[in-house]
């Protein structure tokens, strides 16, 4: 667990969602929620860093009660759950959401392409299985020849193996591309990283990096978390997000959000308790 001395200098904390703060059914534990409203309540930002759509991220934010801005869609969605409304959209460039669908053809993955509105697969099967117990009815089946006008986000999906064979081909081709829940690879616009997002919401806030506290578990969170002075990985955590945290903690259905966030607050309770000692005269 982090030292007492290093909690007490954090001013912020950054969670991704799935495989850090929500279980293996995709669902925030009690226990975790009342830990993030906990820290919320003592007066730091609770930034949400996720690659779920912006619907699913804002009814999160508004059930853990978190005020200030959070992000979805991997950064590309910067958005206000008390107002409901988008701070920033940066959507994927064109011929850049084209060059994935060849791609996924070339390697027969499936492909889903996100908008502010909804999630887009090829057909029904698992992934959009999957996309269904992650984001609700957001899904439905579209046409990669009628892409809409503002994507905010490409996904590859496939088997743990068909993508561990594919990993090479595609990050040949889009370095910046990452890895989550082992079954999908994650493109966005190259503005509208979970790090960017982060930058900015932190900047709002007039908080450095270097107080940031944070946890995540998927190749996605490797460059946040590689930046901020309190990264910790989820015991779940895919071993690059390992390389880069200062801690481990225990893994998702371990509440091992809840572990850490637990003990940040008892710090920070105790760091502003007043000091009731008396000295005789």
């Amino acid at each position: 667990m982090v030292a007492p001395a290093i909690l007490r200098t954090v001013r912020a904390v950054s969670l991704d969602v799935d495989g850090t703060i929500s279980g293996d059914d995709h669902a925030v534990a009690p226990r975790t929620a009342a830990a993030v409203t906990r820290i919320v309540e003592l007066g730091l930002p609770v930034f949400l860093l996720t690659g779920r759509a912006r619907a699913n991220t804002l009814g999160l934010a508004r059930d853990l009660r978190i005020p200030n801005i959070v992000t979805s869609d991997n950064g590309a969605v910067l958005l206000d759950p008390v107002r409901g409304e988008d701070v920033a959209v940066r959507p994927m460039a064109r011929e850049h959401v084209r060059s994935l669908v060849e791609l996924a053809a070339e390697l027969d993955l499936d492909i889903t392409w996100w908008t502010t509105e909804a999630i887009y697969v090829e057909h029904e099967g698992a992934a959009a299985d999957l996309l269904r117990r992650l984001n609700g009815d957001l899904v439905e089946v579209g046409d990669t020849q009628d892409l809409p006008e503002k994507v905010t986000k490409v996904m590859l999906f496939g088997t743990r193996e068909q993508l561990d064979d594919a990993a090479d081909t595609i990050r040949s081709r889009f370095p910046d591309a990452t890895r989550s829940m082992d079954t999908f690879f994650e493109f966005v616009d190259d503005a509208a990283t979970k790090w960017n997002a982060l930058t900015e919401m932190l900047a709002r806030h007039g908080v450095d990096p270097e107080h940031c506290l944070g946890m995540g578990d998927g190749g996605n969170d490797v460059e946040w978390l590689g930046r901020i002075g309190v990264p910790i990985a989820m015991g779940n955590a895919r071993p690059e997000v390992k390389e880069v945290a200062v801690d481990e903690t225990a893994t998702n259905v371990e509440h091992g959000v809840a572990l850490v966030l637990e003990a940040l607050a008892d710090e920070l309770t105790r760091t502003n308790e007043p000091d009731t000692a008396t000295t005789d005269d």
